[in-house]
């Protein structure tokens, strides 16, 4: 993110006819000063951004020891903490918090003294795709980092403020049904208290001939949605062409992206997918990088930690646990929260970001393919020039593990292979998947998408 761009920005005056110089609104000059901050935040030595960190966190965890009702008993064993390097030092004593724990908290994960100036707070439930939905607290605080990581993001990746902005995901919003789905004025509330822009456009999920329609109607430049949405998107377009002409990126989160899948909407639809990865509970943790592939961890907003299987720090390129702590969320803190999914630490980038580097977001445990031999094994439905897109393109397809040996491949809006072309299909698959698992052919109408409009497209049910 350069400063020239954020001064360039053609923010809205305050006071009419004032305007030059801009007088900007007091959350505009919030943001754009966050913004400022940002620009030299994300090049800091990796042990003075550290640092920073824990001069938050004392805060945060001396608060959450206090009055919350949940760490005054889970810290109650853990010396007072009364400097930033000695939290640091004892960081590793802090017991983790899963989410069964965050659960099973209810309530008493929330503060009994919020601080005022953070308030009105609401709650927030998150869509439990892992089976465990978890309620928590956010207020000013919390959505003012969120507007901010989203000026952030449209920044590091050039996007023009003045052309129009879809999104397709679920929604409860009447307006947002097909045909038209729902029109807006502005991109959303992280854009207008800042700068004017183009039309933002909603359409909640439904088939993927209504959203191609949809898109091909309003032609927008810049598409967010999940990556399965997209998927279906690059395979309809595949077969039928006509991709929108104006679209210029798509950004995606929510789920995790396939590699396979980022070349294959290079290849149909001729973007760039751009990846975020959040969550409900603590809002962004991480933002692809505007010149490669890896997601920088926003240290500004989250400490994030991959551990191993004995909770010690993942080297590079070791798969591991995500630890996340919120940094400014004191309404309901979460410390040391396991969130459920895996990621591969990287190197830094060579974009010259010094933020921490995730390589690249696994999923949930529950994604994993577990292996007779004992070996746990990351789907990539793609193997010795086989992709799984290719065999079954135009079809909507999950893959669910039922047995250590025996897979569910789970097909929709597709018709039924003959015994030859199974036979053939299985032979592939066991390239693919390298192992001769018993490949189980379902013709479905269609395959459901779960809580929130979110769709798994591999789930293990081996426990």
């Amino acid at each position: 993110m350069d400063n020239q761009i954020i001064s360039a920005m053609p923010v809205p005056s305050a006071i009419p006819n004032i305007i030059w110089p801009i007088v900007p609104s007091p959350m505009a000059a919030q943001l754009l000063y966050q913004l400022q901050y940002f620009a030299a935040s994300e090049k800091m030595p990796p042990e003075k951004l550290r640092a920073l960190q824990f001069s938050q966190l004392i805060e945060l965890f001396n608060f959450a020891r206090n009055t919350v009702p949940y760490y005054q008993e889970a810290f109650a064993s853990l010396p007072p903490m009364t400097s930033p390097e000695q939290l640091a030092e004892r960081w590793g004593d802090i017991p983790l918090l899963s989410r069964l724990d965050l659960q099973k908290a209810g309530e008493s994960i929330f503060s009994k003294q919020p601080p005022k100036s953070h308030e009105p707070s609401e709650l927030m439930t998150s869509t439990g795709s892992t089976g465990l939905p978890v309620t928590v607290r956010g207020n000013k605080a919390t959505q003012f980092f969120w507007n901010a990581l989203t000026l952030r993001d449209h920044l590091w990746h050039q996007h023009e403020f003045d052309k129009t902005y879809a999104v397709i995901r679920y929604t409860e919003n009447p307006n947002a049904k097909p045909p038209h789905g729902a029109m807006f004025e502005n991109w959303g509330p992280a854009t207008y208290p800042v700068i004017p822009t183009g039309k933002g456009y909603h359409l909640t999920i439904c088939t993927t001939e209504e959203e191609a329609c949809w898109l091909r109607t309003i032609n927008p430049h810049y598409l967010n949605c999940n990556p399965s949405t997209l998927r279906e998107l690059a395979q309809y377009f595949a077969k039928h062409g006509d991709v929108p002409s104006n679209l210029r990126y798509v950004h995606t989160n929510s789920e995790i992206v396939e590699p396979d899948l980022r070349d294959y909407v290079r290849q149909v639809m001729k973007v760039t997918l751009i990846d975020a990865y959040s969550t409900k509970e603590l809002g962004y943790l991480a933002l692809q990088c505007h010149e490669y592939e890896n997601y920088h961890i926003q240290s500004e907003n989250v400490l994030v930690e991959v551990l191993n299987e004995s909770n010690q720090p993942c080297q590079t390129d070791e798969p591991g646990r995500v630890v996340v702590t919120g940094l400014h969320n004191f309404a309901s803190p979460l410390i040391r929260y396991v969130i459920g999914d895996y990621a591969i630490p990287g190197d830094s980038c060579p974009c010259g970001r010094t933020l921490p580097v995730l390589k690249r977001v696994l999923g949930r445990q529950r994604n994993v393919i577990k292996m007779p031999d004992g070996r746990r094994i990351w789907p990539s439905f793609a193997s010795n020039g086989l992709r799984l897109m290719d065999l079954f393109a135009g079809a909507q397809f999950q893959v669910i593990q039922k047995t250590l040996g025996e897979i569910h491949i789970n097909l929709a809006h597709i018709s039924p292979f003959s015994h030859e072309q199974e036979a053939k299909l299985r032979s592939q698959l066991e390239v693919i998947f390298d192992y001769p698992f018993n490949f189980v052919f379902n013709y479905l109408d269609k395959i459901e998408r779960g809580p929130g409009g979110k769709y798994e497209d591999f789930k293990s049910e081996v426990v």
